[in-house]
């Protein structure tokens, strides 16, 4: 598994100074006692490099080998692939923020998976891996209750600070005004800059905790306020939407793309195995 984490502190730790090169500087000290650089990396190395340094060289024989074959997903797959995923979200801006938060972009995103999908065709042609439609369907047949959609509820939120200023938006939604220009003005939150407050329709799991359960139990046009150590969230349900069966027309394509990929993850360890027996892999500083 990658860790970012570690990429980010040896970059920094190895980044070069301003002041020209300084091979054992001080990153820290405590109580007068320094930490220097190379105890760091050090450190980092023995408990993160060796596994870490395994996976690059894996994930490197698995792109120079799509490389040479020229493999490479289809605009199309990819495409469905990031509409699979952004519909997990339930609304445009709960997935736009997602990404932000994870330091990435749409852009980005579809570049990743369209790398993905090209590793993935690398190894599903190379071990003649397949998922028959009868499969597809024997698999739904089990899981129909998993994959049914589940219930949800249109919600709108708001962020304040303290109690009167709770008050006072509720008072004055009854009173007509638009709940997404007071979000749009008075929120906290970053959703209420972003849409007015409104997260669109939300299933469970998809809110903190001490909103989910409150949330579901209102109906349509209610509001209630939820004190918590951020401030108080001022709570709108717009409807509430009730779960609905799945539909073996709707869901076969992505029950296909799972049930093959969990025959290449299970067929991955076998086929890199034979990359790198074929491949010359020689430790920095090794003679020619």
């Amino acid at each position: 598994m990658k860790n970012p984490l570690l990429t980010l502190v040896i970059l920094a730790l190895t980044a070069p100074s301003a002041r020209g090169a300084e091979p054992d500087r001080e990153i820290v000290k405590v109580n007068g006692t320094p930490i220097r650089q190379s105890e760091v990396l050090e450190r980092l190395w023995k408990r993160y490099g060796p596994a870490t340094l395994d996976e690059m060289v894996d994930e490197l024989l698995l792109r120079q080998a799509a490389s040479a074959q020229k493999i490479k997903a289809e605009p199309a797959d990819v495409d469905r692939k990031y509409e699979s995923i952004k519909k997990q979200f339930g609304d445009p801006v709960i997935f736009e923020n997602q990404l932000q938060q994870a330091g990435t972009s749409p852009e980005k995103l579809k570049l990743e998976i369209a790398d993905q999908l090209a590793l993935d065709k690398l190894v599903a042609g190379a071990k003649k891996l397949a998922v028959k439609d009868e499969d597809v369907k024997k698999a739904f047949d089990a899981h129909k209750a998993s994959l049914a959609a589940p219930a949800a509820v249109h919600l709108k939120h708001i962020l304040v600070k303290t109690e009167t200023e709770a008050k006072d938006i509720i008072d004055k939604v009854k009173a007509g005004s638009a709940f997404s220009k007071l979000a749009e003005e008075r929120s906290l939150a970053p959703t209420g800059k972003l849409k007015g407050g409104d997260y669109g329709f939300v299933s469970r799991g998809m809110l903190p905790a001490e909103i989910e359960d409150i949330a579901f139990a209102m109906k349509p046009g209610e509001m209630k306020t939820i004190d918590s150590p951020k401030g108080l969230h001022i709570l709108q349900v717009v409807e509430k939407r009730e779960p609905k069966p799945a539909v073996f027309a709707q869901v076969k394509d992505d029950l296909k793309d799972m049930l093959l990929s969990e025959k290449i993850k299970a067929a991955l360890p076998a086929f890199i195995q034979e990359l790198r027996q074929k491949a010359e892999i020689k430790p920095q500083g090794e003679a020619n």
